[in-house]
């Protein structure tokens, strides 16, 4: 497996060669992209500016897992990071399902987390299920902040069984993927647009999945992904002309207490084999992505795309916190070269 040492310093050179950083690109992948410098300088470190140095990021869904993974990996890369999810303390933690263990994770533990780190980050409690404190926190963060340059949308409740199909099926997981997965979602990039309009610039991302294209999934969780992905397009579409990009992220598995609780214990009902663990991503590695592309001075090109975490990680050649860099997989190579299709098709 390669290996490339990942730190959160400006990665733009103008002085590498196109030729170069083609070598790191994944084959289909943004082939219209202006390729330009944008490969990891080799100069001096200490020398040079943290990635986010003098950004601010909003993290919804960031108590635990992939958002908060995403947290704390913006805030090493020098954004101040706004987090936000229900969980304020692990006292108020759900459970594994209905009658599982209480997740760990809390606003509270990574807010600590990131200032024991040196970072910079405040939090507000916001139940995505009541939309007026949805309103209510944007207000506040329009008040206290001068630009909000990113917003991350990660907040979504995972299904009991990712297998399923619809008759077999109930609505018994329709608030949590659908209510807040989709609506929450949508709520969000709803009241941070009208901030970043007014900027005439900003980047908005909203975690997906590949289950938004692929039928092994159960129902409500493909129709959720499915409808976050269409949100992507929709927003990109309608804030094109206001400098604000959109995008979908698609993480392969990713080692978040939910996964780690999963493989730990079978009788939690989901299945997550030792290969399912050999080939996880860190939580960290989907915010290594996130900040490359938000540092990215061409991050407009990539509105309303739907991308794999792993094939930004070879675009933007960056690893996971243990400096391994997944392979450049047959999923995400399909899949690059099946969106792109689609985009195309669309375009003409």
């Amino acid at each position: 497996m390669a290996t490339v040492t990942f730190n959160c310093y400006s990665f733009f050179n103008p002085l590498e060669s196109q030729d170069k950083t083609r070598s790191n690109t994944a084959s289909g992948f943004r082939p219209d992209h202006d390729q330009g410098g944008d490969t990891i300088s080799k100069m001096d470190l200490t020398r040079l500016t943290p990635m986010l140095a003098s950004k601010t990021a909003l993290v919804v869904g960031a108590s635990r897992g992939i958002g908060a993974g995403i947290a704390r990996e913006l805030a090493a890369c020098g954004a101040h990071v706004i987090l936000a999810a229900r969980t304020s303390i692990a006292e108020n933690a759900p459970s594994f399902g209905s009658l599982g263990p209480i997740l760990p994770g809390s606003l509270k533990e990574t807010l600590v987390a990131i200032r024991e780190s040196g970072g910079s980050a405040e939090s507000h409690s916001v139940d995505l299920l009541q939309p007026k404190q949805v309103e209510t926190m944007i207000k506040k963060i329009r008040q206290h902040h001068e630009h909000l340059d990113v917003v991350v949308n990660c907040a979504m409740g995972f299904p009991d069984s990712y297998e399923g199909s619809i008759s077999d099926s109930d609505d018994d997981q329709w608030q949590s993927m659908i209510d807040v997965g989709v609506r929450g979602k949508y709520l969000i990039n709803h009241h941070v647009s009208k901030i970043m309009k007014r900027q005439k610039d900003g980047l908005i991302v909203n975690i997906s999945a590949g289950a938004s294209k692929i039928d092994y999934y159960s129902p409500i969780f493909r129709i959720a992904m499915a409808a976050v992905d269409r949100m992507t397009e929709a927003v990109a579409h309608d804030l094109r002309d206001d400098g604000v990009s959109c995008i979908s992220l698609w993480p392969r598995w990713v080692r978040t207490e939910w996964m780690l609780m999963a493989a730990k214990n079978p009788a939690l009902g989901i299945q997550v084999s030792k290969n399912d663990l050999a080939t996880s991503d860190s939580p960290e590695f989907i915010g290594r992505a996130i900040a490359h592309l938000a540092a990215d001075p061409n991050v407009k090109s990539y509105s309303g795309h739907i991308i794999p975490v792993v094939a930004l990680s070879h675009r933007y050649g960056f690893s996971d916190i243990d400096d391994s860099q997944p392979p450049l997989d047959d999923f995400t190579k399909t899949w690059i070269t099946k969106l792109n299709s689609i985009r195309k098709t669309v375009k003409s």
